[in-house]
């Protein structure tokens, strides 16, 4: 009986983004593993699917209603009772769900600078592309208003956005790569006062997702059909324990996706 592996894509995506998995360590019985899933809901029940298709089915209801198409995953699996046929696979979950907030994407110019608010910064292996192109995961870094906790999270993260801009038009692009610029919103913040934002001193990181269809779409219009094989996403950072939107605070920096780490589209059909 051939043993089943994981999604290799689903694994590396992991890696990347900086976690670690005990799966096939040659061990008999369940391992752990850590991955972020598409999230399935028929007739009120919930199902995980990784890039490659495959369903990842939870053995005990969820304590948590899904709150978005993408969630990470730390769960318990039996791969020794799979095979390279099999489909599906129950899986012990070891905590609950989290459920990753889904930001917007322009096809646009970037905004005026002093519109937008400086990340505190994005890890360099902060970024993946998830699937063929379907979704890009990043951890950004911010900071929170202060007096932000545990009680009140809720109710402030959501004054808190990001959005990733694409615009086909600009120039000093090479040949395959796709930039893309990540901005931040804090949706609530009074600018008009000259020292705002000294009351941003909680800092904060989570993963949070785009879905990358539209830009893809737009970029193939504009590249021959061709999909990118370089990955360019620019964001502004502010790296103190407060937030600015003042220009001359802000640094532009850059993480690069090279080609090995994108999908493989060469056998994509169309």
């Amino acid at each position: 009986m051939k043993k089943f592996k994981l999604s290799v894509l689903a694994m590396a995506l992991t890696t990347m983004l900086g976690f670690t998995s005990c799966l096939d360590n040659g061990e008999p019985g369940p391992s752990s593993a850590t991955s972020f899933l598409k999230v399935r809901t028929s007739m009120g029940y919930t199902t995980f699917e990784d890039p490659s298709g495959f369903q990842y089915i939870p053995t005990t209801t969820l304590t948590t209603s899904p709150t978005s198409r993408l969630a990470f995953l730390y769960f318990e699996i039996d791969t020794s009772t799979l095979t390279q046929e099999s489909t599906s696979a129950d899986i012990t979950l070891l905590q609950d769900p989290v459920y990753l907030r889904e930001m917007n994407a322009a096809l646009s110019p970037v905004p005026a600078e002093e519109e937008t608010v400086a990340l505190y910064g994005i890890p360099s292996n902060g970024c993946a592309v998830w699937g063929a192109f379907e979704f890009l995961i990043m951890a950004p870094n911010f900071n929170l208003k202060k007096g932000t906790t545990t009680s009140n999270l809720d109710s402030e993260l959501p004054n808190h956005r990001l959005a990733v801009y694409y615009d086909s038009t600009e120039e000093g692009v090479a040949n395959g790569t796709l930039r893309l610029h990540i901005r931040y919103r804090i949706t609530n913040a009074d600018m008009t006062d000259e020292n705002w934002g000294q009351d941003y001193n909680v800092q904060y990181g989570e993963y949070v997702f785009v879905d990358l269809a539209s830009i893809i779409s737009a970029y193939r219009n504009n590249n021959q059909n061709e999909y990118p094989t370089r990955l360019e996403l620019e964001y502004e950072m502010y790296n103190t324990n407060s937030a600015t939107s003042d220009p001359d605070k802000k640094t532009s920096q850059t993480i690069t996706i090279e080609k090995q780490y994108l999908p493989d589209m060469s056998e994509t059909e169309e």
